[in-house]
């Protein structure tokens, strides 16, 4: 015995899908999503047809009591097959939604719309179903599209996620560029507040760029440090004993006289750091140390 959702399913899937695509792109004002992107159509069109796959799969399973029974490693395979094409058109839906920067409430209005055009063929149906398959269908198909609700909504908040994680190291990777000012001379301006994670990161790219271009001499500037604290001052003397061990000599430069005031009353000592006050003291003490220095050229400018 098939059940009502399986025959519906079976006999009106292509109206349902022309009928659902037209009325995403046609969606009207008393609609609770927008109307649908060109783009979208493609992705909409391959979702419908995996939900369709599984939804037929599942419905035959637990409402048709006399359906031929399979054996379960298939069954299961099948499943597993079914709900992972879900998974990735729903996925890839989404990251396109995101994209044209699309709200989540359009997916989520898309898919209950599905929903309601299911559920009006199924009441709709030339052979009227008995009421006890028909209500048991509809309660089936109403906990189904839930199911695939929060779906969508974990697999949105999973990729906002991972874009933000991405947008923040891009962040820091930015935040702490290590320059290259001249031959064994580099500079290491830090803006922005020094937490432990960024602070390792700053610590990781001074000392591959010690290592690379052989620094005797590098320059860290805190002008652009907000608060200067106990744990700010450690992970700077950390920084510092590790480029220390690969050879370059540290000179700190744009420490604030508030910064210089907290400091000195919280007891915080940088040792034989050489400081300067400001950054070009500090590349003037950088270039003595190296042997070098800036000088006119003879003649001016031709």
């Amino acid at each position: 015995m098939t059940s009502p959702l399986s025959q519906v399913l079976r006999s009106q899937q292509d109206e349902l899908l022309n009928h659902w695509l037209h009325d995403l792109s046609k969606a009207a004002s008393d609609t609770h999503f927008g109307p649908a992107h060109p783009e979208l159509m493609e992705p909409l069109r391959a979702l419908f047809w995996a939900i369709r796959a599984q939804l037929g799969a599942e419905a035959e399973r637990e409402l048709s009591p006399a359906s031929s029974p399979q054996e379960p490693g298939q069954d299961a395979d099948a499943h597993r097959e079914q709900q992972a094409t879900l998974d990735t058109q729903l996925q890839q839906l989404i990251a396109e939604q995101a994209r044209l920067q699309r709200p989540l409430s359009d997916t989520l209005g898309f898919l209950l719309h599905l929903k309601h055009l299911l559920l009006k063929a199924l009441l709709d149906a030339e052979t009227p179903p008995d009421r006890e398959a028909a209500d048991q269908a509809i309660l089936w198909l109403d906990r189904y599209f839930e199911r695939i609700a929060r779906q969508a909504f974990d697999d949105a908040l999973a990729q906002r996620d991972r874009y933000i994680s991405e947008q923040s190291l891009s962040i820091m990777e930015l935040s702490t560029p290590v320059l290259r000012l001249w031959h064994q001379i580099l500079l290491l301006p830090l803006v922005g507040v020094i937490d432990t994670g960024r602070a390792r990161q700053v610590t990781d790219h001074l000392l591959e760029a010690i290592a690379k271009y052989e620094a005797r001499v590098t320059v860290i500037d805190l002008t652009g440090v907000p608060i200067i604290d106990t744990s700010v001052a450690q992970h700077i003397m950390k920084t510092i004993d590790a480029a220390r061990l690969l050879g370059s000599r540290v000179v700190l430069t744009g420490i604030s006289p508030e910064g210089a005031q907290t400091l000195t009353k919280l007891g915080i000592r940088f040792g034989d750091v050489i400081s300067r006050a400001s950054l070009r003291a500090g590349i003037a003490e950088a270039l003595l140390i190296t042997g070098m220095r800036i000088a006119p050229m003879e003649g001016g400018l031709r």
